[in-house]
């Protein structure tokens, strides 16, 4: 039986087949694609982990490996590691062997899957699979000579080496495989390789940003359980507010991330904006403008009145003087501190040179610069709302975005931090690459407190986590 739900970009009905179970559809009046809310989709389980199997291999072939990796990551809880390599190696129509599975990606054949994934990558490349082995080896060896590496390290690095030497005594065959037996082995091989180069450019340097706090960390809908969680705010107390993309339900948290109340702003709501300002009032977008409630308790503060008609909308961000921005493809709005507007300006993205947006967040520095997020850069306006700069651009290089950033959030030091696939990378406010934070999961909303912390919310990790900056 069909079912239907709303899109977020242009609020059109779309269809949602649950038998064929997409992970995303495509909306026919905007072109958006839109990911279908895990509330509609079937749990998935052994009964259904060939049909995703299948649906991974699709999306491959159609180009689309940003959403097969995540389908796979969720299908069989793996790293995005180990999620890659099996996506790498179905685009290299390479056989995969997971656990009581097996299938070529020529022509899809599945027998029944029993154990838990263990990945293996089959090549017709095998000197390939050496050649890394052995520079994986011999990075890890220079690292041992100037950083301490615990005793779980030195027997990932051994069990490593020994499927190495098992590579190199077959090499003479047609094919070659790395194996990992332990099913922690690539995930941790995988943290060990990204730490690695950071220690050998200078051991003794700290890294930009440690983790001091998480909060939630599983699904759920009780207090400090996330459900598709995906907006973030934050009020000049340091309280958290946290908004679920879809059921309107808002939770509040203090600075330290004990739970203090929940909400709801509206059970019909498919949220694409949150913010709050230093008093706590909090603005949420909906399809019928802007309305404002007392974060708190909830207890609704009335709609944001604004001339010349209704704007949709699409983010919502707070300055660090604690006034509001209202940013949507048509229209900037600047509110003060007591709602009446500062700025309103017309098609304030007309003069970007190939201005284009998948992911909408917007983020305020204390100058009153404007940041915001594009498919494949920044856009930087001043306070009067006028282009003046542009970060990033497509590609792998550490400073491009290797696909479409999803949060952008601007330091007390006029830092701006976006986060990408990889990460969230780091710039200066000329838009000099600095450095990558280590952020798994997927991050749809981060911001900076009043202390200059970082707070990410991980909507697939289910979970808020506030960084503390070592620089």
């Amino acid at each position: 039986m069909t079912q239907t739900f709303e899109c977020p970009n242009c609020q059109a009905t779309l269809d949602y087949d649950p038998q064929s179970n997409p992970l995303t559809v495509r909306c026919s009046f905007c072109n958006s694609t839109v990911i279908v809310p895990d509330s509609l989709r079937p749990q998935r389980g052994p009964r259904n982990q060939q049909t995703s199997l299948a649906e991974i291999v699709e999306l491959v072939q159609n180009g689309r490996k940003i959403e097969a990796i995540k389908l796979f990551r969720e299908t069989f809880n793996v790293g995005l590691k180990e999620a890659k390599d099996v996506v790498d190696a179905i685009e290299r129509h390479e056989d995969i062997h997971l656990g009581g599975t097996n299938f070529h990606t020529g022509a899809v054949t599945f027998s029944t899957y029993t154990n838990t994934p263990m990945v293996q990558t089959s090549s017709s490349r095998g000197g390939c699979a050496v050649a890394i082995a052995i520079m994986v080896l011999i990075i890890i060896g220079a690292a041992a000579m100037l950083v301490f590496i615990p005793a779980q390290s030195l027997d990932l690095v051994e069990q490593f080496q020994t499927s190495t030497e098992t590579q190199s005594e077959s090499s003479s065959s047609s094919s070659s495989e790395i194996i990992f037996e332990d099913p922690d082995t690539a995930e941790a091989l995988s943290t060990l390789e990204a730490l690695l180069p950071q220690q050998l450019a200078n051991p003794d340097e700290p890294q930009i940003a440690e983790v001091v706090l998480q909060i939630g960390g599983q699904e759920g809908v009780g207090p400090g359980f996330f459900n598709d969680t995906r907006r973030l705010a934050t009020d000049g107390k340091g309280n958290i507010y946290t908004g679920d993309y879809s059921g309107g339900r808002i939770q509040v948290f203090d600075a330290e991330g004990n739970f203090l109340a929940t909400w709801n702003a509206g059970e019909e709501l498919y949220m694409t904006g949150m913010t709050a300002d230093r008093n706590g009032t909090v603005y949420i977008l909906k399809t019928s403008g802007v309305e404002k409630f007392n974060g708190l308790t909830g207890e609704f503060l009335g709609t944001v009145s604004l001339p010349g008609g209704q704007t949709r909308f699409e983010t919502a961000a707070a300055a660090p003087d604690g006034t509001v921005y209202l940013v949507g493809k048509d229209r900037l709005v600047h509110l003060d501190s007591s709602g009446g507007i500062v700025l309103d300006l017309a098609n304030p993205f007309a003069n970007v040179p190939d201005f284009a947006t998948t992911h909408n967040d917007a983020a305020i520095d204390g100058a009153g610069n404007i940041y915001v997020l594009g498919s494949e850069a920044v856009y930087k306006l001043n306070a009067q709302g006028q282009f003046i700069d542009q970060i990033g651009s497509k590609g792998e290089a550490e400073d491009q975005f290797y696909t479409s950033p999803t949060a952008i959030a601007v330091d007390g030091q006029g830092r701006i931090f976006v986060n990408d696939f990889w990460g969230i990378k780091v710039f200066e406010g000329n838009g000099r690459f600095l450095a990558m934070i280590n952020s798994p999961g997927v991050t749809f909303d981060m911001l900076f407190t009043d202390k200059n912390e970082l707070l990410v919310m991980d909507r697939n990790g289910n979970e808020v986590r506030k960084y503390h900056l070592n620089q």
